[in-house]
């Protein structure tokens, strides 16, 4: 007799060959995971600021870069009376949230807001914005007087960044 289809000896051995494989597989997940948010984060700042500055180049007027450390998230603004500060009346061109997990440690830029000019270049002082995702991997932001934006990591928890 020719039957077609799977014993209940095969579909077992094959379910627990894939319990194993999960269960092997699940720590690696979770420990890239959380590596993964923050980067995704970090790079999403990195990749808003740059439009931000193009944005300031094409249109020739000053962009702001505010940052909310305790809300984590941030917002890109045209910046009509250039005091690299929102105000009210100012438009919000967009606003962006890091991914779950991830937290602004600290800002160093002036009132947590950044700015570029219509040149594209600094529109007051420059700093840096740091990420962490509770786990002590630390990724940040910095843009430099030239409006340069690149993105740095602490290998000491926080004390030199690189």
């Amino acid at each position: 007799m020719n039957k077609k289809g799977f014993t209940v000896i095969e579909l077992t051995i094959v379910l627990s060959i894939l319990g194993i494989i999960s269960v092997i597989a699940m720590p690696s997940y979770l420990g890239w995971l959380p590596r993964h948010e923050l980067k995704t984060s970090v790079r999403r700042i990195y990749d808003d600021m740059n439009m931000a500055k193009f944005r300031a180049v094409k249109t020739n007027e000053d962009i702001g870069i505010e940052f909310n450390t305790s809300n984590e998230n941030y917002r890109i603004f045209i910046d009509t009376d250039k005091d690299q500060d929102f105000d009210s009346g100012e438009t919000v061109l967009s606003t962006g949230t890091l991914e779950n997990g991830v937290d602004i440690t600290a800002s160093t830029f002036t009132d947590n807001t950044y700015g570029f000019n219509s040149r594209g270049m600094s529109a007051g002082t420059t700093g840096d914005v740091h990420l962490t995702n509770g786990s002590g991997l630390l990724l940040g932001v910095r843009v430099n007087t030239a409006g340069h934006i690149t993105i740095i990591s602490s290998q000491d928890g926080g004390t030199t960044w690189s």
